[in-house]
């Protein structure tokens, strides 16, 4: 990877931590006037490492809103893509449920 190549990860991570943010904000007021548990608003990235094989990474939820997420990716930029997409999608179906 070049030093570009480098650079625009690197944005792309900030960017996509900023919006990830501002997605978690706005599903719990979206969702803390009407229904609110404490582990709704919590979303998680972890690393898994096993067998000294390369590590996963996880995107997990355990709430009473959603379903209970567990998903494994190849990579951290990976995982807060896929949390990003999760986030609009469940903010774009609770928005449906709630007209």
């Amino acid at each position: 990877m070049n030093d570009q190549q480098i650079l625009d990860k690197v944005k792309l991570i900030g960017k996509t931590l900023k919006d990830i943010t501002n997605l978690t904000k706005e599903w719990y007021e979206l969702i803390g006037h009407d229904h609110h548990k404490d582990k709704d608003c919590h979303f998680y990235i972890s690393t898994k490492f096993s067998y000294g094989q390369k590590p996963k990474y996880l995107v997990e939820h355990y709430g009473y809103i959603l379903e209970d997420i567990s998903k494994e990716f190849g990579s951290y930029t990976e995982c807060l893509i896929a949390l990003k997409a999760i986030l609009e999608k469940a903010i774009k179906d609770e928005k449906q449920y709630q007209k």
